[in-house]
């Protein structure tokens, strides 16, 4: 079945690919450098066109379940504005997003692959939107300050560059959108309406915002304000040698509010809610280093945010770490990049006392930490190994796997990317019931990102995840298969 689904799929993703590509080619002129120029005497623009095909098999469900296997296409258009002077930048962009095929009866236990998400979040099987996706202001003051107003993206963990490039490549991907991120992985991502400002020194760098999501990730209606939900941020990246040789070390402090009006509570109590009530402020810092070591380089990564606030009424204590280290050959054919860590997020203990401990993600990019999506990083043990390879400059693969665990077993197996929609009956995460076990089960994961030219690149992901005990309690089949191919065309 899962191959008959691929192949169907294929075709549905080579005619659609074929259709975007010559679009692209047809309403595009030949590009500028990329990046946003400091001075621009003329209006810049871009476009972005990325053509997705899904294949799931997911778990099986018991007799009367839903549809576990599903295949869909799905395509974003992102036209962009920009213009520089001396004191202001102007950036702007629209996006439309159209799917193709999404599933109607892949739900039951919960949803049961991303398309029924997105479906959900439509009614229909061809969702589609167009939307405001950026809208801002930069004002460039003197002494190293900036201001950022109006709907912009945010990424946690990215507001300030450490110049060493083996550290932003670990930032990039092991740092950024952990507790803020534009849900970029979802075809309607999420913008956020609000301002930002910036103080930039040669040790340091000092970023605070005041943030409304808009919006969007597998809600069709993307692009409105999520009026009821504000995040703070003040972050001090404190550059490599300022505070520790060759590490870049950045505290920080986050303020979540939510009062939506979504009758939801993603939580173990099995308590109703006639809306969210939740304040939860985070505090926590990043370290992240790198030095040559023999032939190669040596990278590590370190993690910890403490919370505290409030939960539906109930006292809110949680906390999460992750450490890693990884060392690269860089002499060495493919130049082999080896890492390894451990995620651990609490859980909370008892669902019947009036505290509550399980560690809540905010808005984040949850895809970067969980590549098959299915599981979030909390009430979460993830133990990693991931090998990456460069056969050339333009390609690069990436192999991983994983040993995932509850941290608690009273609490419960939760996925989702944070506040999505204004109303309605869905927080923004999700919660499956542990049934009285911590094995959720083991992960094997490869992807291939192959640039084809200077505007074209083709990636592609395999997942595989065979259930544990958490997985076997719940589905008739405890084995998950999960594809991705696409297709970027970018000028």
């Amino acid at each position: 079945m899962f191959g008959l689904m691929m192949r169907r799929g294929l075709a549905a993703f080579v005619t659609a690919t074929g259709i975007a590509t010559a679009a692209a080619a047809q309403t595009v002129a030949p590009a500028a450098p990329a990046g946003r120029p400091n001075v621009s005497t003329s209006w810049h623009w871009t476009v972005n066109n990325m053509t997705r095909l899904e294949s799931w098999s997911f778990f099986e469900p018991r007799p009367g379940g839903g549809d576990p296997e599903s295949t869909f296409v799905g395509n974003r258009l992102r036209v962009g504005l920009t213009r520089s002077w001396p004191r202001v930048d102007f950036s702007a962009a629209l996006q439309y997003v159209q799917f193709a095929g999404l599933p109607t009866h892949a739900v039951g236990p919960g949803a049961l692959g991303a398309g029924a998400l997105y479906f959900d979040g439509s009614g229909s099987t061809t969702s589609h939107q167009v939307y405001p996706r950026v809208l801002s202001v930069r004002l460039k003051l003197p002494a190293g300050v900036t201001v950022d107003a109006g709907r912009f993206g945010y990424t946690s963990g990215a507001e300030a560059p450490s110049g060493e490039g083996k550290i932003e490549a670990v930032k990039r991907a092991r740092l950024d959108s952990r507790l803020i991120g534009d849900f970029e992985w979802s075809l309607y991502q999420r913008s956020y309406d609000g301002a930002r400002a910036d103080v930039d020194r040669k040790p340091w760098h000092l970023t605070g915002t005041w943030l409304r999501p808009t919006q969007g990730g597998y809600k069709s209606a993307a692009g409105r304000s999520l009026g009821d939900v504000n995040v703070g941020a003040v972050t001090l990246t404190l550059r490599p040698g300022t505070l520790v040789p060759r590490t870049d070390v950045a505290p920080f402090v986050y303020r979540y509010d939510d009062s939506r009006d979504v009758a939801a509570r993603p939580d173990n109590t099995g308590r109703p809610a006639s809306r969210v009530d939740v304040g939860i402020t985070t505090l926590g810092a990043s370290a992240v280093g790198a030095a040559p070591i023999g032939s190669g380089e040596a990278d590590w990564f370190g993690w910890f945010a403490g919370q505290t606030g409030d939960w539906y009424g109930q006292l809110h204590r949680a906390w999460s770490f992750s450490t890693e280290a990884g060392y690269q050959w860089k002499s060495a054919r493919w130049q082999p990049w080896l890492r390894g860590g451990h995620l651990a997020a609490s859980g909370d203990s008892n669902p019947a006392d009036n505290r509550h401990g399980t560690f809540f993600l905010m808005i984040p990019t949850v895809r970067r930490y969980s590549y098959t999506t299915v599981y979030a990083p909390t009430n979460l043990e993830d133990t990693f190994a991931e090998l990456v390879l460069r056969p050339s400059a333009r390609a690069t693969l990436r192999a991983d796997v994983r040993r995932l665990a509850l941290s608690d077993a009273a609490d419960r197996w939760y996925s989702g990317s944070g506040a999505t929609a204004a109303h309605g009956t869905f927080f923004g995460f999700a919660a499956r019931p542990s049934t009285g076990f911590t094995d959720l089960g083991r992960v094997a994961e490869g992807s291939a990102d192959v640039r084809l030219g200077p505007h074209w690149a083709v990636n592609g992901f395999l997942g595989s995840i065979e259930g544990g005990q958490v997985v076997k309690a719940l589905f008739a089949r405890s084995s998950l298969r999960y594809l991705y191919l696409e297709n970027v065309i970018q000028f």
